[in-house]
């Protein structure tokens, strides 16, 4: 690479500190905001468009790279065991990272940790895409797996800017955007990759889509009013690492300011969804390769039919509530009545004894399953003071990596000792759980509102 092309890389690279440095630097004109106060007042039209935006292009980046990954690992030469343990690497800081991140985010502000994540992110992603060692890769894997939490932080926007009310639907457009960069992202991915230093391109674009984020969150106005903390001047006027020291430990000792002993129930609804979910996608092309010798090409046909559903399901969800729902204020109605239709719709899958008939079938299916990512992750925000939202929130995307690291392996043990058949069967008894689990929260949320009235 010549000297100008290298002059431009540096410039790039200084641009993105420079950025990320804004972020930390004392002496900007908002110095060291530490608590994100609710607004109470409608959004612009031009936020609720880049809050739209955002997972749109956010998952559209994650398409385009998830489904090329492994291809590329077995081209520089990794097992398959490698393969699997960076795939597990990824989830299991994803894990850890998730609450204290959105922790962090309760004690600065959501804009600029959102904006510091997408900055890694995006240098991240370059690496990724000139890395040729495994080493290296496996690096870079780890930040992502610290720092990727764009979905978890959006989500914790939202339910600063809207109100109960509103949240629901708000929820829905940003699941529906992001089906749509999920079904655009591995289509492109695939084409790119089939270019001579394909996986290179695919990445620089992934890192792109990233900027533009960044530039969509620093559009944004009224994220939150920003109050002064209790640190002390002196403290304000340390260096950027001093402070964001300060800034990690008070948002690890934060998180044990909440009642983690109240929120149980909702977590084991969120771990229950998030495992019958994954252990249907586990089995999913197995199945329809032995039961209906599908072809692969068909199978991604699938695939997108049932991302095209969620999607259109998402859209729909305003006037879902609004019509059969508008009194569910605990959410716990929704939940027994979709997880039922979960469990329903996963019997009628296995029991298809047709492709058509399997299609009908997971209509129902996709319908539950973005209904119930949404409303769970809205009962779990409900129960969530202003100043504990980010950290709920990125413990609510722990608690589905949780569901993603141990459903692989509990679906090939079911699938080895009763068959591949009968795994999707098997599939629907969490969600017949998280109706059981559902309806007894219904139950104790209509004694408790009763007890209350008298």
């Amino acid at each position: 690479m010549g000297a100008p092309g290298i002059a431009r890389n540096q410039m790039g690279l200084l641009g993105l500190l420079s950025l990320m440095e804004a972020s930390l630097n004392p002496e900007s004109p908002e110095p060291l905001p530490v608590q994100v106060v609710v607004l109470g007042k409608e959004t612009s039209l031009a936020n609720e468009l880049a809050w739209d935006t955002q997972p749109l292009i956010d998952l559209f980046a994650v398409g385009l790279t998830v489904p090329l990954f492994s291809t590329h690992l077995r081209e520089l030469g990794a097992s398959h065991f490698t393969i699997g343990l960076l795939s597990s690497l990824y989830s299991g800081l994803q894990v850890i990272s998730g609450p204290v991140v959105g922790s962090w985010s309760d004690v600065r502000d959501r804009k600029s940790v959102l904006t510091i994540t997408l900055v890694l992110c995006s240098i991240a992603y370059v690496a990724l895409g000139f890395a040729n060692s495994i080493l290296v890769i496996a690096i870079v894997r780890f930040a992502l797996g610290v720092t990727k939490h764009t979905q978890s932080l959006c989500k914790a926007i939202i339910t600063d800017l809207l109100p109960p009310s509103e949240r629901a639907s708000a929820f829905g457009r940003s699941a529906a955007w992001g089906s749509l960069g999920f079904i655009i992202g591995p289509t492109l991915g695939g084409h790119l990759s089939e270019f001579n230093n394909g996986f290179t391109y695919v990445c620089v674009l992934t890192s792109l889509l990233f900027v533009i984020n960044i530039g969509l969150t620093s559009a944004v106005t009224d994220v939150g009013d920003r109050k002064p903390s209790d640190v002390s001047p002196q403290m304000q006027n340390d260096s950027i690492l001093s402070r964001f020291g300060y800034e990690l430990h008070k948002s690890v000792t934060d998180m044990t300011d909440i009642e983690w002993g109240t929120l149980w129930e909702t977590f084991i609804l969120r771990f229950i969804f998030g495992f019958s979910v994954t252990m249907y996608f586990s089995q999913q092309a197995v199945y329809l390769r032995e039961q209906f010798d599908m072809s692969q090409r068909h199978i991604g046909y699938t695939i997108s039919y049932f991302s095209a559903s969620g999607m259109i399901s998402a859209f729909l969800l305003h006037y879902i509530t609004n019509y059969f729902y508008r009194n569910d204020d605990s959410c716990m109605k929704r939940l027994s009545h979709f997880f039922l239709l979960m469990t329903l719709s996963l019997v009628g899958l296995y029991l298809a004894p047709n492709v058509e008939l399997f299609l009908v079938a997971l209509i129902p299916f996709s319908l539950s399953c973005t209904i119930l990512r949404i409303v769970s992750m809205e009962l779990m925000l409900k129960q969530a003071s202003s100043t504990h939202r980010g950290s709920l929130s990125g413990t609510s995307n722990s608690i589905m990596s949780v569901a993603r690291f141990v459903t692989p392996v509990s679906s090939g043990l079911v699938a080895d000792k009763l068959g591949g058949h009968l795994a999707l069967l098997f599939a629907a008894l969490p969600p017949l759980v998280g109706t059981i689990v559902s309806v007894r929260m219904r139950i104790k949320s209509a004694a408790k509102a009763k007890r209350k009235n008298e």
